[in-house]
């Protein structure tokens, strides 16, 4: 018997993120939505996606390991180096844009005067 299977070609995506560097302000970005830019942004090819509420994070997977500064925390959560965020389409198990709320609430989450502020108040 002989299968016969159609190959899908699926254009490339874009998806609009926000990029927290280190000691930096996050900005807004628009990527292709593949493994190789993700890995290129976050400079490694051991990227890791952590869910959280409404969101992708994407971050170094090696990054405790190789000691990386802490650059901002969410919820007690210690993320290291630089990442970003992304929708999270969990109907299709994918990465979507950010809305326009997400964008607004998280770039101030991720302000440095907020990560100031945790930082001090750990201090205390």
């Amino acid at each position: 018997m002989i299968w016969k299977c159609e190959v899908v070609v699926i254009d490339k995506q874009n998806v609009k993120i926000l990029l927290v560097g280190h000691n930096k302000e996050p900005t807004v970005n628009v990527i292709t939505n593949n493994l190789g830019q993700m890995r290129k942004i976050i400079g490694t090819e051991n990227i890791e996606v952590l869910k959280h509420n409404d969101i992708l994070i994407v971050f170094d997977e090696n990054a405790f390991r190789k000691q990386l500064p802490i650059n901002r925390v969410l919820d007690g959560i210690n993320i290291r180096g630089d990442f970003f965020i992304a929708g999270n389409d969990s109907k299709n198990n994918d990465f979507k844009d950010l809305s326009e709320e997400q964008i607004e609430k998280y770039t101030k989450e991720f302000s440095l005067e907020k990560q100031i502020e945790q930082e001090e108040e750990q201090l205390e």
